[in-house]
């Protein structure tokens, strides 16, 4: 049998299980992402899956971009979700679990690094940047329903709001194992460009980049002449494509 073959009806097999998943699971304490991955696992453990798969090593470059573009329509797709207007004081548990939770809780998981998996401070650093940002696709079962609907109260909020943002403020914090695992010490660190250009510089123009970019395309579907109905377009592509822009130009 042609391998073709044999992809073509494993994919059209996953397709069908990932929409029934979602009526099976209503009942159970697991997420449709969960179970895509668990899916995922066991398949790899079988020897012809996992010779048809490339390793990733061997395409460094295609998986890091592939693995970006997921992260970043994954978060475009929590932010859509949030109907509450961006405020500071309406936003304050968001600003909490971002200035003072992700903080304590990455230098808590450096902290035991070094006793519990014998790691040194860059890897410690890096593995605890890696597992604090909440994934936005694994956390969706818990987070705000759709535009409109009455599923935003204050926890549900809170986990979207930091889910979409927590990523960007926890890559400073990457760059910063990288730099370490570059000079081996502390002493040979640069903190300032650290603390000037990844963790203040780059936040702040990936923040206003995205505001404008943001209000520009929604001013343009929102408040064009009625006869181009550009906010009528209800098409996923239309989010992809904001996304993309956006991405691009940061």
């Amino acid at each position: 049998m042609e391998i073709y073959v044999v992809v073509v009806a494993g994919f059209g097999v996953l397709v069908l299980l990932t929409a029934w998943l979602l009526m099976v699971l209503r009942a159970l304490p697991l997420s449709l992402p969960i179970c895509c991955v668990g899916i995922g696992a066991a398949l790899s453990t079988i020897p012809a899956v996992a010779h048809l798969t490339p390793h990733p090593g061997s395409h460094i470059g295609i998986i890091e971009h592939a693995t970006e573009a997921v992260v970043v329509i994954s978060l475009m797709g929590a932010g859509l979700k949030i109907d509450r207007l961006f405020g500071w004081r309406s936003w304050s548990v968001t600003w909490h679990l971002l200035g003072i939770g992700m903080p304590l809780t990455i230098l808590a998981l450096t902290a035991l690094g070094s006793p519990l998996f014998g790691l040194g401070l860059a890897s410690a650093l890096l593995l605890a940047s890696s597992l604090v940002p909440t994934d936005p696709v694994l956390a969706s079962d818990v987070q705000v329903g759709h535009p409109d609907e009455d599923h935003e109260d204050e926890p549900r909020f809170a986990l979207t709001s930091e889910a979409g943002l927590n990523d960007g403020l926890a890559f400073p914090f990457v760059n910063l194992a990288i730099a370490l695992a570059g000079t081996g010490s502390l002493a040979g660190l640069s903190w300032s460009h650290w603390l000037a250009v990844d963790m203040l510089w780059k936040i702040a123009v990936s923040a206003v980049l995205g505001a404008v970019i943001g209000q520009a395309l929604g001013w343009l579907m929102f408040h064009l002449p009625n006869l181009s109905k550009l906010s009528r377009t209800g098409d996923g592509f239309v989010a992809l494509g904001v996304t993309c822009i956006a991405c691009g130009c940061v």
